[in-house]
């Protein structure tokens, strides 16, 4: 009984500070965003990540729906391109060509470039 107590205050603490922190309760990035720019944010950030898995589906000749299974948390994972070819390639039973590892890297990389420009473009609106 004295843990579950000790755990409820932590956590009624925890949910304090973040509700009157707005900094930690809505995200470092997005505390100073209107509605309006959250939801173009995220309606943009959706299309650009829709857009990257239609494209690798087309590089690696596989149905949207594996890319998106195949595809790391990356907010856990650093090298998500990596890990999306190594998960790719282990859930088709095929290596990857060079060319194709290549240009899903590139394409990784244009949709981190537009996620960004999207990120900067929504502060503005």
């Amino acid at each position: 009984m004295r843990t579950s107590l000790r755990n409820a205050l932590a956590l009624g603490l925890i949910l304090l500070f973040t509700t009157t922190n707005p900094a930690l309760a809505q995200g470092q990035g997005q505390a100073s965003l209107s509605p309006s720019q959250a939801a173009f944010l995220k309606a943009e950030s959706r299309r650009i990540e829709d857009t990257f898995v239609a494209r690798v589906a087309v590089i690696v000749r596989t149905q949207p729906e594996r890319v998106q299974q195949a595809m790391p948390d990356e907010r856990r994972i650093t090298v998500a391109a990596s890990r999306l070819i190594a998960a790719l390639e282990r859930d088709l039973g095929v290596s990857l060509t060079d060319e194709q590892k290549a240009a899903i890297l590139e394409a990784d990389a244009y949709r981190k470039q537009s996620l960004a420009r999207v990120r900067e473009g929504a502060s503005q609106r």
